[in-house]
């Protein structure tokens, strides 16, 4: 993983406060949260701990290239989930994954809605997105939320703009209705 996420979210992860009331650096806190998860973070709880604990040591301080780190506070990490762009976050990715593998011109791409289990609360409606993968590594290279009251059909239509137009794409029937 190296710099590279870093550099890629430094890039493509805007800042959301003023320079003046930005203690923390809102590409960093989501490198920090992805280092956390592939070390086993599974929730916001979890990731926090791993920044309190892990922030301290010098091997992560040189990762980060800073001196001093002091770890947000628990609420302040649920902050950064909730103002972070997330289409932003997904660029990120999209780029960051690009990063891996070699992309042949014309490859297939499968497409396909799931609901996230879990999603789904009292108050909200479960969230829907759109995966696209490459189908002859079997890698996601893309997500597309998909907007409450609506379906696939759109999502799919905005995701094969923002994807390259040299892709082979396969999908569900339902995706070869001519109205929404």
């Amino acid at each position: 993983m190296g710099t590279d996420l870093l550099t890629i979210f430094q890039e493509e992860i805007s800042e959301q406060a003023r320079k003046q009331a930005r203690a923390y650096s809102l590409p960093v806190m989501m490198y920090l949260s992805v280092i956390a998860i592939l070390m086993g973070a599974k929730n916001p709880m979890e990731i926090c701990q791993w920044m309190q604990i892990n922030t301290r040591r010098k091997e992560i301080k040189k990762l980060l290239g800073v001196e001093f780190f002091k770890a947000p506070k628990k609420s302040r990490v649920y902050d950064f989930y909730n103002i972070v762009d997330k289409e932003e976050l997904e660029r990120a990715f999209r780029r960051w994954i690009r990063t891996f593998i070699d992309i042949p011109e014309h490859a297939v791409v499968a497409v396909d809605g799931k609901v996230l289990r879990g999603s789904a609360s009292k108050k909200q409606d479960a969230v829907s997105v759109l995966s696209a993968v490459l189908a002859e590594t079997k890698l996601v290279i893309a997500h597309k939320e998909i907007q409450e009251k609506s379906n696939e059909i759109p999502a799919l239509q905005e995701l094969i703009g923002e994807l390259d137009e040299t892709f082979s794409y396969g999908f569900d029937a339902l995706n070869t209705q001519k109205k929404r």
